[in-house]
């Protein structure tokens, strides 16, 4: 079905379509669990194998259809992420969606006949295993589990209250900052792009000399872990350099004599010890600087979301303000740890002659455009005529000749009065030198200047950055400056992938409780089933607390899958709750007797969705790992919710009727009293 469905979307199957098959192993079997759990208890009740299979198949179908109808719905919102995001992450609600679809038709048409020959086998002598794995499960859930839970129905308040306590607690880690967040921790590259900028006017020959430079320093570097390593020689599969431009600038594929670039392919990840950050830096360290260099950059080349973790935006104002407002900044970038490379787009360029009319110019009728066209016309050359030959049209344009212009030419050029009058152009000008800017980008009618760098995340990450940068001098530096001030590159792709997540999780959460309210028939009941779906937030930062790792995207995207899993297991639970308490049970009764009857069904799902996913924790492919915090999520948040369903869900049950049981006695007085007037 998956195949089927990556086929018809026109996708291919790669790493995160893989990834999310693995994670839907689990999650496949948690149907035919919850069939197979209540044929066999039909099969114990004395129906016959055809039967027990049949009713099991025909009572669970609400129920199982509505937990599979919540898990897709937790995992549509992420069809809503628009952006290069959402094409990295497409694939997962494609294969979770198609798994699940597929399980439903598994579930109700084969398993009951597969049921029907494993039943009639039931009342068989049970093996020796068997026997003691059923004596001892009965023991735990007639005997710790059933106390456990008396408990925490008795003292139900107090039960909710430790689990908003716990959910309160990790809520406080993350916003502490004792755990990181990484937008989206991209997979380590083999392809390391050495950038040369030379001042203006630079000969070419130098910049090829720098960047044999770069050359030299790589080799360097390889030879140093060579001699640590004892493999060094195997680092380096490829070195190409160009000259007369830059390789993988960040803002366009800039030409001329003065731009060099290095192309540095390494051998992959898997196969070398060095990591990338650690052979940047060593190269870095090697280099040395010749006379003439503006600047060099040393940049890996990265997959994941476009754009750079810094880039910072600023907009009006003059050119002048902006290159000022600019190099403060990026002193103030410096002061931070992990940043490297910072640059910007409004570099200097070649000494321009700046001509001002002056006070005899104006008197003699010239002003600043008709100085400048004459200028130009002069120096780039006026279309005099134009006349067709042939097929095409004639273009007669008179310029100086090129190769030829002096600066001499400029101060002999003779300009019209508008009397006709020839006169000198240093007659009605003033002439001075300015180093000019090489390009001035412009956006919606206004300047704008980017600001770009790298950033090591394991000194801080991108998110502490902003934040610091925010309520620190940049807003002040702006402000003086009269500027705007934004941030683009991963900072806008974050803002907007955040924005398109939550929307789709209020879509999701609106399609759970509509399918939740068909199910129970009741608006009050599905709120109770989804108030499991924040406490998986406990089991995810424990979980990347024991192991290390930071928050990330993936995250949040294990979060939205999880919530799904949790609602599958609380509405059986509650539906056999439901069930005793309709028959006439004793409230409290039923509700820890309906939770023991569905503990085996509730543990099975939980295990079987943990047991296919923790082979992912033990991945030690570095193209892979960034899939890891998404495993981490699923597997830590199931095992501490499983535990909460379990024993806070059947509180909450409790909690409901208590307040159902006080409204209902609120009505009754208040239709004594109308009787009684």
């Amino acid at each position: 079905a998956t195949m089927g469905v990556m086929l018809l979307s026109g996708q291919s199957i790669n790493m995160v379509s893989l990834f999310a098959l693995i994670m839907t192993l689990g999650i496949i079997v948690d149907d035919a669990i919850v069939v197979g759990e209540h044929s066999t208890s039909q099969r114990r009740r004395g129906l016959d194998p055809t039967a027990a299979a049949e009713e099991g198949a025909l009572r669970m179908l609400a129920p199982v259809v509505a937990s599979s109808l919540t898990t897709i719905a937790a995992f549509m919102p992420l069809f809503i992420i628009g952006g290069i995001i959402g094409t990295i992450l497409s694939a997962i609600p494609l294969v979770a969606v198609s798994v699940l679809i597929a399980s439903l038709g598994e579930c109700f048409l084969v398993l009951p006949g597969h049921l029907r020959g494993a039943l009639s086998h039931s009342g068989d002598r049970e093996s020796q295993p068997r026997a003691w794995f059923n004596n001892h499960f009965d023991r735990f859930r007639n005997g710790p589990y059933r106390r456990a839970l008396e408990v925490c129905v008795d003292w139900r308040y107090l039960t909710l209250a430790c689990a908003v306590g716990a959910l309160m607690l990790a809520l406080g880690i993350i916003a502490g900052g004792r755990i990181g967040f990484q937008f989206f921790p991209a997979p380590e590259g083999d392809i390391v792009y050495g950038n040369v900028v030379m001042m203006p006017g630079t000969p070419r020959e130098k910049t090829e000399a720098m960047v044999r430079e770069l050359e030299r320093a790589a080799h360097s570097v390889v030879n140093q872990f060579a001699a640590r390593t004892g493999n060094g020689e195997d680092l380096i599969h490829s070195i190409f350099g160009k000259l007369g431009r830059t390789q993988a600038n960040e803002f366009q594929s800039v030409r001329g004599d003065k731009y060099g670039g290095l192309y540095v392919e390494l051998a992959p990840s898997d196969h070398r010890q060095v990591r990338m950050p650690d052979f940047i830096t060593a190269w870095r360290s090697n280099i040395e600087m010749q006379p003439g260099v503006e600047r060099v950059n040393l940049n890996e080349r990265r997959g994941g979301p476009p754009g750079k973790e810094i880039d910072i935006r600023l907009s009006g104002g003059s050119t002048r303000d902006l290159k000022d407002a600019t190099r403060e900044i990026k002193t103030l970038l410096e002061r931070f740890p992990g940043v490297s490379d910072v640059e910007d787009d409004l570099p200097y360029g070649k000494q321009e002659v700046i001509l001002e009319v002056t006070p005899r110019g104006r008197a003699l009728g010239f002003s600043t455009d008709s100085v400048g066209g004459q200028v130009r016309a002069a120096f780039q050359g006026a279309i005099a005529k134009r006349f067709p030959r042939g097929d095409e049209e004639v273009t007669v344009k008179v310029q100086y000749a090129r190769g030829a212009i002096t600066t001499e030419d400029l101060l002999n050029l003779y300009l019209s009065s508008p009397s006709g009058a020839d006169v000198p152009l240093s007659e009605v000008v003033s002439m001075r030198e300015s180093a000019g800017f090489a390009r001035i980008r412009r956006k919606n009618g206004q300047r704008e200047i980017a600001i770009i760098g790298e950033l090591d995340e394991s000194k801080i990450g991108a998110g502490k950055l902003i934040e610091a940068l925010e309520d620190g001098e940049l807003p002040n530096i702006a402000r003086r400056h009269g500027l705007q001030y934004s941030f683009a590159g991963r900072a806008e792709e974050q803002a907007r992938t955040m924005a398109d997540m939550e929307l789709g999780a209020l879509v999701g959460m609106a399609a759970i409780y509509v399918i939740l309210a068909w199910v129970f028939s009741s608006y009050t009941r599905p709120i109770v089933v989804m108030a499991v779906i924040p406490f998986g937030v406990i089991g995810a930062v424990v979980g990347h607390l024991l192991l290390g790792f930071d928050l990330s995207l993936l995250t949040v995207v294990g979060l939205l899958g999880l919530s799904g899993i949790l609602v599958n297991d609380s509405i059986i639970l509650v539906l056999t709750v439901d069930e005793r308490i309709s028959a006439g049970e004793e409230t409290i009764h039923a509700i820890v007797a309906g939770s023991q009857d569905r503990l085996r069904a509730v543990m099975l799902t939980s295990l079987t969705t943990i047991g296919g996913l923790t082979p992912l924790l033990f991945e030690t492919s570095l193209q892979a790992q960034f899939l890891i915090p998404m495993a981490i999520t699923m597997i830590f948040g199931l095992a501490f919710a499983t535990i909460l369903v379990l024993l806070v869900i059947p509180a909450l049950i409790a909690i409901q009727l208590d307040f159902h049981n006080m409204y209902q006695r609120r009505r009754d007085r208040a239709g004594l009293r109308q009787r009684i007037w």
